[in-house]
């Protein structure tokens, strides 16, 4: 399991909302504080806890909960998403059922989760066939789309977007704009949104980001949407495989409520056309997932090497159950499941093995 404090986290096993691997190398994000979690691939688990403070690596205020919603590995890199979300204060407490309206009404400012970033991944020399995130590599260095005292660029994009504009003043898990999950193909950055769902349509954003040799990254060119037939779903994570693009959708609330993959295929050879006439988009739905009852959240996907040549998908949840965690380890238990053949159709979530993380 997770250990160590960052950013007033006390355990963020139970706060995980997204992963990305490199090999052997496991990489975890927590909706709280600013920080990597990095595990290495064993003979019976993902164990070697190790702690990585974004802060040491990028120059971004850490006095703030980035809450990262979405990793993704292409190339060498890895890139970390914020949720860009607006939230509102927690109010009220379990012994007192009054609520003072004033506080409730102010959101908390957006900027600290404003996080688009990308940070070189190197051999760690103490422990062989695993990587680690660092601050400069050779000529690549760590950088991100630059924060502004209100967000980012992308922050912007999307206020000065007319159908996205009206749900940027509204917090996240009522409606509001709350990214999770990225997916990378060169310069092709496809972010999700978990919300808003428009009428039906779930939304994927699509930019191209430019490097600079200082690192920090730059938007090119204008904000893509794309509308996604998900049944009603938000997106929670992303995933590329290969051509493919992997989508864990899920409620665009904090309720219980169902989870599916959906695969779009061939999303590497259809890219964005048009800005302002879109086309909507109907991703296979091809894994059922189970979800708890105030917990078990599926929140991150990574995909893994199966037998024989096939493709087996772990899924990370949130606040996972009681039942998954294991005290005398100090590990979690995540489902694990057989990806289905292209074309097969959907797929019930009946009996996935399992991967431990510690």
């Amino acid at each position: 399991m997770l250990d160590a404090d960052c950013g007033g986290v006390d355990d963020p096993t139970l706060d995980l909302s997204a992963a990305a691997r490199h090999g052997n190398t496991l990489f975890l994000g927590s909706d709280e504080g600013v920080c990597l979690e990095r595990l290495s691939r064993g003979a019976a688990a993902w164990a070697d806890h190790q702690r990585f403070p974004l802060d040491a690596i990028l120059d971004l205020d850490a006095s703030e909960e980035a809450d990262i919603e979405g990793l993704a590995e292409d190339g060498g890199w890895l890139w970390v998403l914020g949720s860009h979300a607006r939230t509102r204060p927690k109010v009220g407490k379990a012994d007192n059922d009054h609520i003072d309206l004033s506080a409730f009404a102010t959101l908390k400012d957006t900027r600290p989760r404003c996080l688009l970033a990308r940070v070189p991944l190197a051999v760690d020399p103490n422990i062989p066939a695993t990587m680690r995130p660092v601050r400069l590599d050779g000529e690549r260095r760590a950088g991100m789309v630059r924060q502004t005292k209100h967000g980012n660029r992308l922050a912007h994009m999307m206020k000065d977007s007319a159908l996205l504009k009206p749900f940027t003043r509204i917090a996240a898990k009522e409606g509001g704009v709350d990214l999770e999950g990225i997916a990378v193909a060169g310069g092709r950055v496809a972010i999700g949104m978990r919300g808003p769902v428009i009428q039906t349509y779930a939304v994927l954003l699509e930019v191209e980001i430019v490097p600079k040799p200082s690192g920090r990254l730059t938007i090119a060119g204008q904000l893509h949407m794309r509308l996604l037939e998900l049944d009603g779903l938000g997106i929670r994570d992303l995933k590329r495989d290969g051509a493919d693009l992997l989508i864990l959708a899920g409620p665009t609330t904090g309720l219980d409520g169902p989870c599916a993959i959906y695969r779009w295929a061939d999303w590497l050879g259809d890219p964005p056309r048009d800005y302002t006439v879109v086309r909507r988009h109907r991703p296979e739905r091809i894994i059922d997932l189970p979800f708890g009852r105030g917990d078990d959240h599926p929140e991150g996907l990574v995909l893994l090497d199966g037998i024989n040549g096939e493709r087996d998908v772990l899924v990370i949840c949130d606040s996972p159950a009681a039942s998954r965690l294991d005290p005398a380890t100090r590990s979690v238990r995540c489902d694990r499941f057989r990806m289905p053949i292209k074309q097969r159709g959907l797929q019930k979530a009946g009996d996935p093995s399992s991967d431990r993380l510690r």
